[in-house]
């Protein structure tokens, strides 16, 4: 069988949508580089909110058209008869498609999540937690540095919860990791704050190691504590100001990233204005903005939501927001030598590299693969200047 790959959504889906095809092109079938060669097309699916699920569903209505055979993995659990599912855990251990000029490579950790959450389809699609093992995860990152890649991504829904299942934890895999020989950096994927809490100390000690980016994402969606009890997070807003803390003491120059849902039920501009309040106070490098989206088959799908011009006014409010405070973060790193590692390409014949607080650097010039010492000499909204 010949088979084309789209890969659609966040890493951790990208990467499983590699490993699938590496799977396949064990049994004997090829793989190639457009949809017209192929006899079937794999799409890894994406369907964090309701416009892209109905994406997906066109697109894989578009490709039925074509007269090709359809493979689904990922989250999408709405497909149709004819339609062939995968289900990625039977091809765990193949490593994902590390192509030319791509040298950052995604690692599932685990599969699933014990949480909650009453908007969260991912959560319905993948089942509950199933921690991967810990030899085999080391095994992959070894090989993946050994073809050259130079930035591991570890990856799940929720990276913070690693372990729980077993006998192990998200700080003890990354301290094996850090300990592989070779030149790679490693980036740590989003944790739930009820998670982070109770591994963070551990976790700040291991991402002391030169070999990890000083980046934490960590979500906390509302700053509206009845939100948040209507979302079915189990932690108080606290207890994600706490970990936050931590990770700034530790690290003042590190990257934060997070998450907010404008627009979930029972949400109130008072309870809006605590949310800007707790983005105001914790000054996130990267601050995701979605709008909520009906889910069905979640809990919360009937539940009424907010006016929609109420949403998008606030959705509006907090991305100027991340932006005067991402220009001020930036403009710190004005005037200063770094050690840069090159990873992609960029617009106009430039190259993108990051310091070890994980910032996007461009620079004029530069091999992928590449360290080089930079000095900053400007800064934008989302990224520096080097040269």
């Amino acid at each position: 069988m010949k088979f084309y790959l789209e890969n659609y959504g966040c890493t951790l889906n990208q990467a499983q949508g590699e490993m699938i095809a590496n799977s396949l092109i064990s049994q004997g079938n090829q793989l190639v580089e457009d949809v017209e060669s192929a006899d079937s097309v794999l799409i890894s699916t994406c369907v964090v909110i309701k416009h892209t699920e109905d994406r997906m569903l066109r697109r894989i209505e578009q490709v039925r058209n074509q007269g090709k055979d359809v493979i689904v993995s990922g989250c999408l659990t709405n497909v149709p008869e004819d339609v062939k599912r995968l289900d990625f855990s039977v091809s765990y251990g193949k490593l994902p498609i590390l192509k030319d000029g791509n040298l950052s490579a995604g690692v599932p950790i685990a599969e699933g999540c014990d949480g909650g959450c009453t908007f969260c389809i991912s959560r319905i699609a993948r089942g509950r937690l199933k921690s991967f093992n810990e030899d085999d995860i080391v095994r992959s990152v070894r090989e993946l540095v050994n073809r050259g890649a130079k930035e591991i991504r570890l990856t799940a829904l929720d990276t913070g919860s690693y372990g729980q299942d077993s006998s192990t934890s998200l700080p003890a895999l990354v301290s094996r990791i850090a300990g592989i020989d070779g030149d790679f950096k490693i980036r740590i994927g989003m944790m739930e704050p009820e998670n982070a809490g109770s591994i963070i100390d551990d976790l700040l000690g291991v991402m002391r190691s030169g070999k990890v980016y000083k980046f934490l994402h960590i979500p906390f969606q509302s700053g509206d504590q009845v939100v948040l009890r209507k979302m079915g997070r189990q932690y108080r807003i606290e207890r994600f100001l706490e970990v936050v803390r931590k990770f700034r003491a530790e690290f003042p120059a590190g990257m934060l990233s997070t998450d907010v849902i404008v627009g979930f039920p029972n949400e109130t501009v008072e309870g809006l204005r605590e949310t800007a309040r707790v983005i105001r106070e914790v000054r996130p490098e990267i601050l995701n903005v979605t709008r909520y989206s009906p889910r069905p088959g979640t809990a919360a799908y009937s539940w009424k939501t907010p006016p929609s011009n109420q949403t998008a006014q606030w959705s509006q409010i907090f991305s100027e927001l991340h932006r005067d405070i991402s220009v001020d973060s930036l403009k710190r790193f004005v005037g200063i030598e770094e050690e840069v590692l090159i990873t992609e390409t960029g617009k106009n014949r430039t190259v993108v590299g990051r310091d070890e607080n994980y910032h996007p650097v461009v620079l004029k010039s530069g091999r992928l693969g590449e360290r080089r010492i930079v000095k900053i000499f400007d800064s934008s909204k989302f990224y520096l200047l080097g040269r």
